[in-house]
Formats: C-alpha cells, structure tokens, sequence
C-alpha cells in the first residue's frame, strides 16, 4: 500500500509473516539500538512467538530503505521508534488512526514520541497527556563497589505465592497500573528463556528484593522490573541485586544492559548510577485521557 512517498509494508498475521517483518525490522531498528532498545526486545518477543496480535508497520522509502516503524502489541501502548522520518512516521500513524482511533497511548525515546502524540493530539482532538518522563540507561561494567550482603538466585515456581504480589506492586506503583493481572504477568515469566526473574536474600536467608531480565537486543539484554517491598527499603537490596545480575548478564556475553526509570523516582536512578548505569536519552509514556 503507498502513502505519499512511502510504501507501507505491514506484518502478516500468521507466525511466519512477524518472523519475516522482524528480520526485515531488526536493522533498521538495531542502528540506534540504545534509544531503541525496547522496541527490540518486544520485538524479539514478537519474532519468537509471544504477541500473536502484533501490530507491525514500517514505511519505505522510494530507494527502498526503511524510514519508519511503529509496533504495537495489544493491549499495551504504541511503540513509537527513534529515528524515524517524520513525514514517514505520520504516513504511519494516518494508516493507523483508521484501525486503532482510540490507541491507548504511546511509549518511546524522545523527541521522536513527542512529535508522534502530538500530530495525534491534532488528528484526533482528543488529549494524550504524559503519564511518565523516563530516563533511558546504558551499563557496559558494574561499577565495584561494598553492597549489602546476600546472594542473587533465580525464581522457581515454588516462589509464586512470594513473586506475584510483588510484580503486581510494581506495576501499580512504577507503571501506575492496577488492573492488570498479576497471575499473567508471573505466568509471562515462567518457561520462557529470555525473561528470568531473581530474587536478593539477604544474610539471614530472606527474600529481600526482586528483579529480572524482561528482554534482549542484539548486543544486549533490558533489565526489569526492579521491586523492593516498601518495609525493606533503604538498606541497598535492589542495588545489590542489579549490580549482581547486571554483572551475571555481562558474564554470560551481554554487551550492555539497558533499563528504563522514572526521571521522578531520585532514589532508582542514584541507585542506577552507583551501579555503573548512564543516563544516554530520554523517553515518556503518553496515556490517552479518558471522554
């Protein structure tokens, strides 16, 4: 299908057909693979079965080469890409605004998710303001450093009873979400190589902190999520448990790390810096207000 300028080649929905956009996709997106760095873990995600209801669109250009993309895998929010042109992008976006008016909102790196709300704000009259101003982080080596002391050890399913609350707890208080099911989101976790989750006992033995590895890029792997119950907080569990698994990631032939956090939230990005983590960019999530 043509758009102005543009080809738009959109995923078939069968497994085959997200394999084969993802393929195409992956270099496009891979050029700024740390302000992208979400988008293609999700699309690894995508590529490798998860998200049988992805929504995945790019714009060609008349030479043939790739000049925007969006991914969307329902429920959640659009992903809008870095680097994308903008007539491109909004060639995108009008294909989209007559399959998906009322788009719950969208996610990415900055300016670039800006500009994208912005031309829908105008299309459709309606408001997206943002919900989230976030930093985006990069690791290449743990920084050495006295942390508390315990041991990090992966999550089995005898923790369920233990991890599920805790997941739901993050996601209401880091993500503002408190519909979601935390049976789904411990059950999105279980059996799938590429999402793990780790739990910090402390010298007593106790389960004190949790983490996990929510994806990978082609140079590296994003951390998340990152929960400490509030009683036990302030006695540097989550730093240890970050700076273990990010040094065990490292270990195993990640490159980097990368991880999204709430530019709000002082205590997680000091904690991200006394690991060894660098703000690189900046991202927002935009929710669409309710009519």
């Amino acid at each position: 299908m043509n758009a102005g300028n543009y080809r738009l080649l959109m995923a078939e929905p069968t497994p085959a057909g997200r394999a084969a956009f993802g393929r195409m996709a992956l270099p496009y997106l891979a050029k700024r693979e740390t302000l992208n760095n979400l988008q293609l873990a999700v699309l690894d995600h995508v590529m490798a079965g998860r998200y049988p209801d992805a929504i995945m669109v790019a714009a060609e250009d008349v030479h043939g080469d790739l000049a925007a993309l969006l991914l969307r895998t329902p429920p959640h929010p659009l992903l809008v890409a870095s680097g994308c042109v903008p007539a491109a992008r909004e060639a995108l976006l009008t294909w989209l605004l007559t399959l998906d008016p009322d788009l719950p909102g969208m996610v990415g790196p900055l300016p670039d998710t800006d500009h994208a709300v912005a031309w829908w704000q105008e299309r459709t009259g309606r408001r997206m303001p943002r919900a989230m101003f976030e930093g985006i982080y990069r690791l290449r080596s743990v920084r050495a450093a006295t942390r508390a002391a315990g041991q990090a050890r992966p999550v089995v399913a005898a923790d369920a009873a233990l991890v599920t609350p805790w997941l739901a707890a993050f996601a209401a208080e880091a993500l503002g979400r408190h519909d979601g099911d935390a049976r789904a989101m411990w059950d999105s976790y279980q059996g799938d190589p590429v999402r793990r989750l780790y739990l910090w006992h402390d010298e007593r033995g106790r389960a004190v902190s949790l983490a996990g590895r929510s994806g990978r890029t082609p140079n590296g792997v994003r951390i998340g999520p990152v929960y400490t119950p509030p009683t036990l907080r302030g006695r540097g569990y989550a730093e240890a448990l970050v700076a273990a698994l990010s040094a065990l990631e490292l270990a195993a032939g990640a490159r980097v790390c990368y991880l999204y956090t709430d530019l709000a939230n002082g205590t997680s990005n000091d904690l991200y810096l006394r690991v060894g983590y660098e703000r690189v960019g900046e991202a927002a999530e935009y929710r669409l207000e309710a009519s």
